[in-house]
């Protein structure tokens, strides 16, 4: 008896299998609709990295100068995008990015998975096109394209891009890294395109809410009536406006722009600004919302085999405390890289970027690169990148009291092989 009520479940499971599956088959044929091909492609990098770092403090007593080194090189699979684009009619299309980054794995806790990119865009016409979801805004000529990692020549790009260094160089202060709605436009006059596009998005990453590792939401503002994690709390103020005006030769051999845009830096936020490593005038700046702008100014061209493209980024904070210390709060960053293509298939490069990217503080970096790019195929590009950043940290007091005033040098070394692929 117990043998035939085996069997007879088995055989009753198996029968309400079939019968789901045939209900999801004939539902899918019954309900899907034709609206066009859903296109899948995108790109992946992966590298081989050695790095060489140098500590080197100085005191007033040589006594206490100290040096610390450590070097470190290894395998990655450094950026995986996946990229889906469905064009709807003459109108309407619509785009995804999944972005992995670091070998990825969720078992393991390695490396990063999110979806940077998902809007809808329509098109009316040239001069006037609207989109509206998570996207890149127009912000100087990097930002909009900097996931298309394999196009480019460069292992590790400009620092305040690079995706993997977003935050050690805190990205976000100077990038607006995601805007919700755009609109944008071409108009075509003589021989050039001038080029408009008004944005607007959520506060920066470091208002918006998440979950503590023991499952409680965080939030910076309103913390008492936050039920979901990744929602913006913040006042319509505080939210991110900005565009980007520019123009373009019709040959695409000249492009060069001005963008602006208006929100607040979340001093609150002491992970991302521990307090206890600044200096104590810094420490009274913390605590608030520092209304902040950043400017920025792009220049690309191309003339023969050589080409060259180049950014200047300024924000600057109205923010009282800082005015009541005198203190000067502002960042920056630039680069220039200056490039010959020796076929169409090979090119390489030299870049030399600047960048001032800590709050209240007096610390500056330059960075100096040289690299090269063959690409073997349509589809595969070899890449090479040798890299130095060399920061220096001008009369550091971190805590008068117990560290006298010093300077600190940090020199990282960087040598870089790797490959991209177009999939």
């Amino acid at each position: 008896m117990e043998s035939f009520n085996t069997r007879r479940l088995s055989l009753y499971m198996r029968a309400c299998l079939y019968f789901t599956a045939c209900t999801l088959l004939t539902g899918g044929a019954l309900y899907a609709q034709e609206t066009g091909d859903m296109q899948i492609f995108g790109s992946m990098q992966s590298l081989f990295m050695y790095q060489d770092s140098q500590l080197r403090a100085t005191f007033p007593d040589p006594a206490m100068d100290f040096k610390l080194s450590e070097t470190r090189n290894s395998f990655a699979l450094q950026q995986l995008d996946l990229f889906l684009s469905k064009e709807i009619d003459e109108s309407f299309s619509a785009f995804i990015d999944l972005e992995f980054q670091l070998n990825y794995s969720s078992d393991k806790h390695w490396g990063s998975m999110s979806v940077q990119e998902a809007w809808l865009n329509y098109h009316y016409l040239d001069e006037l096109s609207f989109k509206a979801g998570l996207l890149y805004p127009a912000f100087n000529h990097l930002n909009e394209i900097k996931n298309r990692l394999a196009l480019m020549p460069y292992i590790y790009r400009p620092m305040v891009y690079e995706r993997l260094l977003s935050e050690r160089f805190f990205t976000e202060d100077f990038i607006p890294e995601h805007a919700f709605i755009q609109v944008s436009g071409s108009h075509a006059t003589g021989p050039v395109f001038l080029d408009y596009a008004v944005f607007a998005g959520n506060a920066e990453g470091s208002y918006i809410t998440k979950r503590n590792p023991d499952g409680s939401l965080s939030s910076d503002v309103n913390q008492k009536f936050e039920f979901l994690s990744g929602i913006d709390p913040t006042n319509l103020n505080l939210k991110l406006i900005g565009g980007r005006i520019g123009f373009r030769t019709r040959d695409e051999q000249w492009k060069a722009g001005i963008s602006i845009t208006h929100d607040y830096n979340n001093l609150r936020d002491t992970v991302r600004m521990p307090s206890e490593g600044l200096p104590p005038a810094t420490r009274q700046l913390l605590g608030d919302d520092a209304e902040r702008i950043r400017i920025g100014a792009d220049v690309s061209m191309r003339c023969g085999d050589f080409w060259f493209e180049g950014e200047l980024i300024k924000v600057t904070y109205d923010y009282e405390p800082a005015e009541k210390l005198d203190l000067h709060a502002e960042q920056g960053f630039a680069y220039g890289t200056l490039g010959y293509e020796f076929t169409p298939a090979t090119t390489a490069y030299a870049s030399l970027q600047w960048g001032d990217y800590f709050f209240g503080v007096d610390s500056d970096y330059f960075v100096y690169t040289v690299g090269g790019a063959w690409r073997l195929n349509q589809a595969i590009t070899a890449k090479a990148q040798f890299l130095v950043y060399d920061e220096l940290h001008e009369n550091y007091t971190p805590d008068i009291q117990t560290i006298p005033a010093h300077k600190e040098r940090v020199t990282i070394t960087f040598t870089m092989l790797g490959l991209s692929i177009l999939l």
